[in-house]
């Protein structure tokens, strides 16, 4: 194969690749860029058609402009639609993942999110400023998913508390759950589920010396101990005069992060009958990520019918996580994806 046929093959193939593209993501904008960059990568049609246009110098400016910033853009496509990295920024996965530690994302698989600011693109939206609003909630516009995600994932997904964080955890109740936390145990639709060796909590060792010491263990870690050592060791669990902020704070005088629900995880198209009882665990997601209208007056009693999949969301080190617990529900599009690899 000589070389014009050669890059006549290469550019089919890439043409190719970006019809492809355009026809799950039906971003034209992107997709004339990618068919730009397949042009220069292959046949060279634009460049050519370009030198012959324009003064030398400006085409010389143009063409070092291109090989600047043609890596730039590889990298926000890449790290937009396929793999990211992040930083965990916090103990709250030990013994699962450490502070400091990064994590490989699947994005591709559980549906791109594409940022509807460009303060959230990655690479470069450190350089941009953010929105006026203290904080705004239609943060991604999300594309088509060839997976769903499963129970016991663990995810990087936007802090609902800040546009600034992102945070990692793991999936725990997924849309049209119902999750109940007892003793520690955690139940989904009144199952226990099966305590992993790496969730860790906190005990209360009874010392020789007539004080108490704290110690943070995994499952494992425990259950390596011999009788005797386990003897000196409680559980710690909270109450409710010490438990951290509890998510709806209408519960915070009866759910701990140790004893916690029950409560329904919304499903799209899920239909919830909403009452004082459970007004306060759905109405900040109906406005803020429903961006509907929803009032209860005293007394009354409404059903709500969801428009978006909500997840909750654990983290490993158990008592020493801030998480669903604390800032209630996520929404499926805050979820940039699955941990597939830590470094």
């Amino acid at each position: 194969m000589n070389k014009v046929l050669y890059k006549v093959f290469f550019f089919i193939v890439l043409l190719t690749g970006v019809i492809l593209f355009f026809i799950w993501s039906r971003l034209l904008w992107v997709s004339i860029l990618l068919l730009i960059i397949a042009d220069i990568l292959s046949t060279q049609i634009i460049p050519r058609f370009l030198n012959k246009k324009l003064n030398k110098v400006i085409y010389s400016i143009l063409k070092y402009l291109g090989f600047l910033t043609l890596p730039i853009c590889f990298a926000i496509f890449i790290r937009t639609f396929f793999i990211d990295v992040y930083f965990v920024p916090s103990s709250s996965m030990e013994r699962t993942l450490s502070p400091n530690n990064y994590v490989l994302v699947n994005k591709i698989s559980y549906g791109v999110k594409i940022p509807n600011y460009k303060r959230d693109i990655p690479v470069v939206g450190s350089l941009f400023k953010g929105n006026n609003k203290k904080h705004y909630y239609d943060l991604y516009k999300p594309l088509k998913a060839f997976k769903k995600f499963s129970r016991e994932d663990v995810v990087v997904f936007k802090s609902t508390e800040t546009n600034s964080k992102f945070l990692v955890k793991r999936i725990i109740g997924l849309p049209g759950d119902t999750l109940q936390i007892k003793n520690t145990d955690v139940f989904v639709n009144s199952n226990k589920l099966i305590q992993k060796d790496n969730y860790c909590y906190n005990y209360i060792e009874n010392s020789a010396f007539g004080f108490n010491m704290f110690k943070n263990l995994s499952n494992s870690e425990y259950n390596v101990l011999n009788a005797e050592e386990k003897s000196k060791l409680i559980k710690k669990t909270d109450s409710i005069s010490n438990s951290y902020f509890i998510f709806p704070y209408s519960r915070q005088n009866k759910w701990t992060r140790d004893n916690y629900g029950k409560l329904i995880i919304p499903k799209k198209g899920q239909t919830i009958t909403i009452s004082q009882e459970n007004y306060d665990c759905y109405k900040t997601i109906i406005k803020n990520y429903e961006l509907a209208i929803f009032q209860l007056e005293k007394g009354e009693q409404k059903t709500y019918t969801f428009k978006n999949d909500y997840y909750f969301m654990l983290g490993d080190n158990r008592h020493n996580s801030i998480d669903s617990r604390s800032y209630g529900f996520v929404p499926e599009n805050y979820i940039q994806g699955k941990m597939i690899l830590k470094f």
